[in-house]
């Protein structure tokens, strides 16, 4: 029997609701209703339902809202409120406040594509995380590096390689799946280096990513980031080069087994990596040619650097019949004693020498083209394109100035050996 009284009165939250019970006739027939009734901005509120249960579920809710702040939650119409219980119902085994998720969405939801729905993201990122393994950059940069010896890479392009590795996979401490266009920039932003650097870094960081998806450490599209990144541009004024009395200088100074590396680079314009590979069978002073074998080569092109007239004379007293033409390793770490023994013999009193990046090779580019006035040739001659060529060595100095270039000589008397040389013998017997 129910022992409810009426009106009924529901406390909570020190907030009061009353249930009004009434009767009202339907189809002949008397039904009995539940008024729920309470005060919501001033104004009474009443709300009907046919269950004394509800009605005081009503009522219970009603008077918590009201007393938590969160009276417009009960302005909502039947149909927002059906909507409200399905969507606390969906969202109950996730933990979270309905809040949270609608909001979380919402803002996911903007970075789709038109027309695709949450749940097709959710399919795709499935898709593409089933299949790929988890590896940290440095790792995925170790295996590369096995990958890379194992097809037998030259010693100084790994030196290269290993060097820019390591920076990347200690500044990038995270999986490689981690590594967006965004954290990219931002750190390719703050590298403390010449444009052309951070270049050659990006490139080694597409080689990566392209190791990665070959091993299914990244999905296919994992090269998009990267191509979001914006290069820096080069500049022209990078190019810096050596005058013919620097020049003079840096081949007096250097230890004799320098003075064909620098002879090579300066003169006939090769890479340093291909001065390292050089062997001297592949130097032809009688043909005045040296060959870069497409091995050897940086572009993995086949092709015929000059042997200019003073450059046969500087390789001379060096040249053999087969061997490597530089017989010591870690060529980098020799270009600082050559500075210091060209300032060793300046003097104190005289101006500083400071060595010049790449400089032999912009110094043989832009003296070749002042020379020839032929920007194809020249791109030939030193493996690059006639657009490189022309765009950063052309006007950098006059035909006066390439002339002195190339008649840069060595002394008539060999240095540490105090022995005369008879150039034109010493070629035509190994010629």
């Amino acid at each position: 029997m129910n022992t409810d009284e009426f009106p009924l009165s529901i406390t909570q939250k020190g907030v009061s609701a009353v249930i009004r019970k009434t009767e009202k006739l339907k189809a002949g027939q008397k039904h009995t209703y539940f008024i729920v009734e309470y005060i919501l901005k001033g104004r009474r509120k009443q709300v009907w339902r046919s269950d004394l249960g509800a009605a005081k579920e009503v009522a219970r809710d009603a008077c918590i809202a009201i007393g938590n702040g969160g009276a417009a939650a009960l302005e909502l119409s039947d149909r927002d409120r059906f909507i409200l219980l399905r969507a606390n119902e969906a969202i109950a085994p996730l933990g979270l406040p309905l809040d949270v998720v609608a909001m979380d969405y919402a803002a996911a939801a903007k970075d789709l594509p038109p027309g695709t729905t949450m749940k097709d993201a959710v399919a795709c990122l499935r898709r593409h995380n089933t299949s790929l393994e988890k590896r940290t950059v440095s790792q995925v940069a170790d295996e590369m590096l096995v990958v890379k010896r194992a097809a037998g890479l030259s010693d100084v392009h790994l030196k290269n390689l290993e060097c820019r590795l390591g920076r990347i996979g200690n500044d990038f401490n995270m999986e490689i799946s981690s590594m967006s266009g965004t954290t990219i920039q931002a750190w390719l932003d703050k590298l403390d280096l010449a444009p052309r650097s951070k270049r050659n870094f990006m490139l080694v960081i597409r080689s990566l990513f392209g190791f990665a998806i070959s091993r299914k450490y990244l999905p296919k599209n994992a090269l998009d980031e990267v191509k979001a990144v914006q290069m820096p541009k080069e500049d022209d004024s990078e190019v810096e080069i050596f005058t013919p009395a620097e020049m003079r200088e840096v081949l007096a100074a250097a230890r004799p087994e320098m003075v064909p590396f620098l002879a090579v680079g300066a003169f006939a314009g090769l890479r340093s990596a291909e001065i390292v590979r050089l062997d001297w069978h592949e130097i032809n002073l009688k043909e005045r040619h040296i060959e870069i074998k497409a091995a050897k080569a940086k572009t993995g092109a086949r092709r015929l650097a000059p042997v200019t007239d003073n450059l046969v004379k500087w390789l001379a007293p060096y040249v053999k019949k087969t061997g490597l033409v530089v017989n010591f390793d870690s060529w980098w770490n020799q270009i600082p004693k050559v500075a210091a023994a060209v300032n060793k013999r300046r003097g104190k009193s005289a101006s500083v020498f400071t060595w010049k990046h790449n400089a032999l090779r912009h110094s043989f580019c832009s003296y070749r083209i002042a020379e020839i006035k032929n920007a194809a040739q020249v791109a030939l001659e030193a493996g690059n394109s006639p657009q490189m060529i022309f765009r950063h060595y052309r006007q950098l100095v006059n035909e006066k100035q390439a002339a002195e270039w190339f008649s840069v000589l060595p002394p008539a008397t060999a240095k540490k050996t105090g022995r005369k040389l008879t150039l034109p013998e010493t070629v035509e017997a190994v010629a």
